[in-house]
Formats: C-alpha cells, structure tokens, sequence
C-alpha cells in the first residue's frame, strides 16, 4: 500500500505515476500541471483512489485501456462503507478527467489506516511547500 499525497507533479509526458504490480495506492490532494500526454498509467495489478486532486492543463488524466483499477470520487457517499468517511472529488481545469469507475478496490482500503482527504481546492497550495529546495 502506497499513500501519494501532497505532491506537485508538474511539465511530466506520462506516467506521473505508472502504478502496477499488486499496488493499492492511495493518491490525495496531488497537484497536477502542464503534462503533455497522460498522468495515470495504471498496468495490470493496479488499484488506486484519487481523489481531492487538482489536474490543471493535463491533456488526458489516465492512460485508456490498460488493466489496471481505478476509483475517481465522483460520488463521495460512495466511500462512505470502506473509508469510513465520504471522498472528496478531484478538480479539472482545462484537463481530462479521471473515469475509473471500479468501487470493487474499495474494499482493500476497509480498516487500515488511510490519509485524510481535503477538498481538491487545496491540492494547489502544495507549490508553495514542494519541491526543491522547499522540504
């Protein structure tokens, strides 16, 4: 189980992250600018939520038609029975969008010990803390 949170992965071309194997990722409030071709790559094995993450001028927020599992919280009450709380969806400006679907990867986040998610508004304020020269 990998948690991603807080980051500002920015001027990438794809795989920002590839995601595979038997990985259960949990990626929140991730700040997501100018990539020129994919974010997501989720290969066979993959689950991941996302959710309260900002993608801004991302041409296209996962790459189509590979095997792994992706959960996009468009729907907060949905988290509700695994997470214990309700997901906060993600944010798109001048981006694609995240259209995973899969509520089955739900089930392996069910009492472990998972971040808290803030609203996708804040998920820009990660410039200002990360990256070089600012940890």
């Amino acid at each position: 189980m990998v948690t991603l949170q807080k980051n500002y992965i920015h001027h990438t071309s794809g795989r920002s992250p590839k995601v595979g194997g038997n990985t259960l990722l949990h990626a929140v409030n991730n700040y997501f600018f100018a990539n020129s071709v994919h974010a997501f790559e989720a290969d066979s094995g993959a689950k991941i939520l996302a959710e309260g993450n900002m993608f801004q001028d991302v041409k296209t927020a996962q790459q189509a038609g590979l095997a792994g599992k992706l959960f996009n919280s468009a729907n907060a009450a949905t988290c509700q029975s695994s997470l214990k709380r309700a997901c906060q969806a993600n944010s798109y400006g001048a981006s694609g969008a995240l259209t995973g679907t899969d509520t089955s990867i739900l089930a392996g986040f069910a009492d472990k010990d998972i971040a808290a998610a803030g609203a996708a508004s804040t998920a820009k304020s990660v410039v200002d803390s990360a990256g070089y020269g600012k940890i």
